[in-house]
């Protein structure tokens, strides 16, 4: 009798528990974050199609787009999608948040014998002088600095055989789209790949993605000979949203 008593009990307290915390929790929270072009310096431009920032110098083109997270799940999207968090809410803070800031790097070469854009030298700079490595893909890829996906994702636990087929679908997903390392550009040629970062600090404002020695030319025993350093500025707009019926969150 006294079991039965206590299970009644505890059901409406339950049941006030739950409601107090999905009132308190905006399930359908997401935290957004956008990047729109700065004033831009001589030799840059943005394309009014995509927004994007491009340098341009004798027909070479460095082409340079924010994706947010929502172009992201377009990409992908299923939770196989490495980039983001798939809608999945973070309880701790209510809301979805954002796993990763990623760029569409693209370089298009019509002029030059050979170029060359290192992802390992790219860096994101906030107004609050915060510096961003980029990840690499691998391990044995990752060059002065410990960012790389296979560790990201082989740290979120791959132990069942199901983790295990996500993780090989996230990393080939990875593998075919970011930009590789040692991937000159021909001319007449073009290359396009993501470059990935940390989320940003909550208080940024503005940040510029330096992309530091590009090789406009090469010398003699292939050693670089030309270098430039290219700046993408951008401002940055960052809040909670909540999101349309169509694009809910769920929980995690």
């Amino acid at each position: 009798m006294k079991g039965k008593r206590k299970a009644w009990l505890w059901g409406p307290v339950l049941g006030i528990a739950m409601c107090i915390v999905g009132c308190l929790t905006p399930i359908r929270s997401v935290y957004r974050v956008e990047l729109n072009p700065s004033p831009l310096p001589q030799g840059y431009r943005i394309d009014p199609v995509d927004n994007s920032v491009v340098f341009s110098k004798e027909g070479l083109q460095v082409k340079v787009r924010y994706l947010s997270d929502d172009a992201l799940n377009a990409e992908v999207p299923g939770p196989e999608n490495p980039f983001t968090y798939h809608n999945q809410v973070n309880v701790k803070f209510g809301y979805v948040p954002v796993r990763f800031t990623v760029f569409q790097v693209s370089v298009l070469n019509p002029t030059f014998d050979k170029v060359k854009l290192n992802p390992e030298h790219v860096v994101l700079v906030t107004d609050r002088g915060q510096i961003l490595n980029s990840y690499a893909v691998s391990r044995s890829d990752a060059v002065g600095d410990p960012r790389n996906f296979e560790t990201y994702l082989l740290s979120r636990g791959v132990q069942s055989g199901n983790e295990q087929k996500m993780y090989l679908e996230r990393m080939g997903i990875v593998r075919g789209t970011v930009y590789h390392r040692d991937s000159p550009i021909f001319k007449g040629k073009s290359y396009m790949g993501k470059i990935v970062f940390d989320p940003l600090p909550k208080n940024t404002k503005e940040v510029r993605l330096l992309i530091r020695d590009f090789v406009l030319e090469f010398g003699i025993y292939d050693i670089p000979k030309t270098l430039l350093t290219l700046e993408f500025p951008f401002s940055v707009e960052q809040d909670i949203v909540e999101p349309g019926v169509e694009e809910g969150a769920t929980g995690m």
